[in-house]
């Protein structure tokens, strides 16, 4: 089923039934949802030449919470990444959030996941900087996720890091004393909280003043595991680039009592198993994944970051290895649906949005 359709139906009662006001980020999620693929965008008229068959194609959304959109971006950031993997061993470090500060995340996304993002990487290559553990200019990706397999909220970050480093003179490559050791997950745990702690009390400190100081001493959760040359591990972290916390194919019903059916893959067996739930619930758990506007959710680190252009190519080039060519996307072919030949653009379809909507209008757009 189509989640606009459920989100047409349902979203007039879930706002009569919220306790508080819903942010304006939740709002223009709302609105992409609801007018992606359809004549308020605007869009493209085909034409078949083989079988005179005509097909309108509106305009995608582009928003990152839609079900429907981010495909292409999706296999594109992963078609760019993986042309960048090198020729050594990787590592997948996961750091998650601890569950008291989880409900404060969720009140200021924007203050609390940059701080988790910039602070988590610092602790790591505060820690791969000494030559005990790796020593050099190490690079890696960090990918931020929030919801887990059954949308519920649970904020965690994804690092990938090759483990080479380049030297401080920058004229060859650093590798670790045991390949099969990177980092003690412990003193990561314990680096990361102390940096979140003193960059939330410098930038924010009325925030920190809100946070249980409970939480500054408990043992937060790091991991860190072997990815073997990392494609099968960049595959992973693509599906949470530029795509919603769930696909629609994963929803069936509503049954004769108007619930749904959310279908999961458990982490513990790894068996495909369902949920039954409302659409307020499904409304409700999609909400808590939209990151603000703007917010950037994956981000380079090191010698892999857009800054570091030339010490990535003299990285490539110490381990034999040509530059990266930028990766082209295929011009986009609209398909026939009879005979499936590539069709033509016979003609553009305006946009009928005007102006952004207002809550009135949404709600009786819905």
């Amino acid at each position: 089923m189509k989640f606009a359709d459920l989100l047409r139906e349902h979203w007039p009662r879930f706002v009569a039934q919220a306790e508080g006001p819903i942010p304006p980020d939740h709002w223009r999620a709302v609105e992409a949802v609801l007018s992606c693929r359809t004549p308020r965008r605007g869009g493209h008229l085909y034409h078949c030449p083989e079988c005179s068959r005509t097909c309108y194609q509106f305009h995608s959304c582009n928003h990152r919470s839609c079900p429907q959109c981010g495909a292409a971006d999706q296999q594109h950031w992963s078609a760019v990444q993986e042309a960048r993997l090198l020729p050594v061993p990787y590592y997948l470090v996961t750091f998650t959030v601890p569950e008291t500060l989880r409900r404060h995340c969720l009140r200021h996304p924007r203050a609390l996941y940059n701080v988790l993002l910039s602070q988590s990487a610092k602790a790591l290559r505060d820690l791969l900087c000494n030559p005990k553990y790796l020593g050099g200019e190490c690079g890696f990706i960090a990918v931020l996720q929030t919801w887990t397999r059954r949308m519920l909220h649970h904020p965690h970050v994804h690092i990938l890091i090759p483990v080479v480093a380049l030297s401080e003179d920058g004229c060859q490559l650093v590798y670790p004393p045991d390949e099969e050791f990177l980092i003690p997950v412990l003193a990561l745990s314990a680096r990361i909280r102390r940096l979140f702690a003193e960059r939330l009390l410098s930038r924010h400190p009325d925030l920190h003043c809100r946070i249980d100081p409970s939480v500054w001493q408990e043992q937060w959760v790091s991991h860190c595991q072997p990815a073997g040359r990392g494609r099968s591990a960049l595959r992973y972290l693509a599906a949470y680039v530029a795509r919603s916390a769930f696909n629609e194919g994963r929803l069936a019903g509503p049954d004769e009592h108007g619930r749904l059916l959310l279908r999961y893959k458990d982490s513990d067996d790894s068996e495909w198993k369902s949920e039954t739930i409302n659409p307020q619930e499904l409304i409700r758990r999609w909400l808590l994944h939209v990151l603000p506007k703007g917010f950037v959710a994956v981000r380079h680190f090191g010698f892999l970051s857009p800054a570091a252009v030339r010490a990535f190519r003299r990285v490539r080039f110490l381990l034999g290895r040509r530059p990266v060519g930028k990766p082209v996307r295929p011009p986009f072919t609209m398909p026939c649906p009879c005979c499936q030949r590539p069709m033509i653009l016979a003609g553009r379809i305006p946009a009928a949005r005007g102006p952004p909507l207002s809550r009135e209008v949404l709600l009786r757009a819905a």
